[in-house]
């Protein structure tokens, strides 16, 4: 599913009134949150839960919660120290 699709789902159920969000073809809701995947001590990352499996995503890269970095990261997604 391309993320146009992706991002179209996930505003037509965020209108609906709903707090999930359309990634690869599936509906997860945010279940809670990590710590910084790349050691950032200021961001964390969510933690999703497929609503037809309960497969929860912890970030791996291809998933909801990585998605949701590459979207929001103030950071660039580069770990603290490597842009010295």
């Amino acid at each position: 599913m391309t993320p146009i699709l992706n991002d179209l789902i996930t505003g037509a159920i965020t209108l609906a009134g709903g707090d999930t969000t359309a990634h690869g073809g599936r509906i997860w809701r945010m279940e809670g949150g990590r710590s910084c995947p790349i050691g950032w001590e200021d961001c964390s990352q969510p933690v999703f839960v497929d609503l037809a499996s309960g497969e929860h995503d912890y970030g791996q890269p291809g998933g909801p919660g990585w998605a949701d970095c590459q979207k929001h990261c103030r950071n660039g997604l580069v770990p603290p120290g490597e842009d010295d």
